[in-house]
């Protein structure tokens, strides 16, 4: 039996099948062309908004005040990514900081990754490695080492529960976080009241972060005034307001922070020491140029405690002098 040919089969022109395979391309440039648009829109969307942070940061300090605090709201889910860097040479002597700025899309992909990154030089931002939410707080302490060295920028996405309670006691550190009125942090009495998804610290142990003190009043510091905060198996020496910073802060942003704050300590110590030899032309003894030199020699994590004392001994002098050589934390912030 033979076999029986269809002879009504399909078949294409060349005309038909160029305009398929060319309708095919033009789909995909189109596609292609649609997406690199967005991601362009997005780049520029996320420069402007982590310059708009930038900018944002730069109208705040802390001035004449003890602290200041705000916050940042955006429409949605958003990453704020922080990278810190150390001092490498003359023209970056305090070293530099980079903001990162994504959103949650839904396109493609959940988060788009900008490469857009904006720098700062001058600030002092401490913050986990990525910050993520809808809203940011923000709070800024000074920092002293006798003089004012600069402001610490704190930032969070995170809440806070604060416990109440410790030795030393710590209703100094509470009440100063309770003036500064952020929603992201609490105080409460006991750690039950905590709840779920807050970070615990405690002035002891038995939290998420636990602060530990190495100063008190009997010595003539304030209580937490030095110390270290411990977190998981991260320690962080802080001295001042640093204690904010290594509670707030991944562990590497604190100590490249530190590194930094260190070499604009050293820089500010040597112009003071220039200005000894002015006051001393008037008759005037400064008292402080030993602790001045200590002090330009920087200081690194581990000797924050150790040059923050020497500072402290620093400002008794100059305070007491008839000519000083800076205006220190006790008299003015200038």
């Amino acid at each position: 039996m033979g076999i029986r040919k269809n002879k009504k089969g399909f078949e294409m022109s060349f005309s038909m099948i160029f305009s398929l395979i060319a309708g095919a391309v033009i789909l995909f440039l189109a596609i292609y062309a649609t997406m690199r648009f967005i991601d362009v829109g997005k780049e520029s969307t996320y420069a402007e908004a982590a310059k708009s942070i930038d900018n944002y940061l730069g109208n705040l300090v802390t001035g004449i005040a003890e602290g200041v605090s705000t916050k940042i709201s955006f429409r949605k889910e958003t990453r704020v990514m922080f990278s810190c860097y150390l001092p490498d040479n003359a023209n970056n002597p305090f070293g530099k900081q980079t903001i990162g700025f994504s959103e949650e899309s839904g396109i493609r992909e959940t988060w788009y990754n900008s490469t857009t990154k904006i720098t700062r030089k001058n600030k002092y931002i401490f913050a986990n490695n990525t910050e993520q939410g809808k809203k940011i707080f923000i709070f800024i302490k000074p920092f002293y080492m006798g003089f004012k060295v600069d402001d610490l920028i704190i930032m969070s996405s995170s809440t806070y529960c604060f416990v109440r309670g410790g030795t030393p006691d710590p209703s100094r550190i509470i009440e100063d976080l309770e003036n500064l009125q952020m929603e992201n942090v609490k105080v409460v009495d006991n750690i039950n009241e905590c709840g779920k998804g807050n970070i615990t610290v405690c002035f002891g142990d038995g939290c998420d972060i636990n602060v530990y003190s190495d100063s008190y009043s009997s010595q003539g510091y304030d209580e937490y005034e030095t110390g270290y905060v411990q977190k998981g198996s991260d320690l962080f020496n802080y001295a001042g307001n640093l204690l904010y910073g290594a509670i707030f802060s991944s562990k590497n942003i604190y100590d490249c922070n530190l590194a930094r704050l260190g070499e604009k300590t050293a820089t500010l110590s040597e112009l003071y020491l220039g200005k000894i030899s002015q006051v001393e032309s008037k008759g005037c003894d400064s008292r402080i140029e030993t602790e001045l030199y200590s002090l330009s020699q920087g200081f690194g994590e581990t000797t924050i405690v150790d040059q923050y004392q020497t500072a402290k001994g620093m400002d008794e002098y100059n305070s007491l002098a008839n000519c000083k050589i800076y205006p220190g934390e006790t008299y003015g912030n200038i």
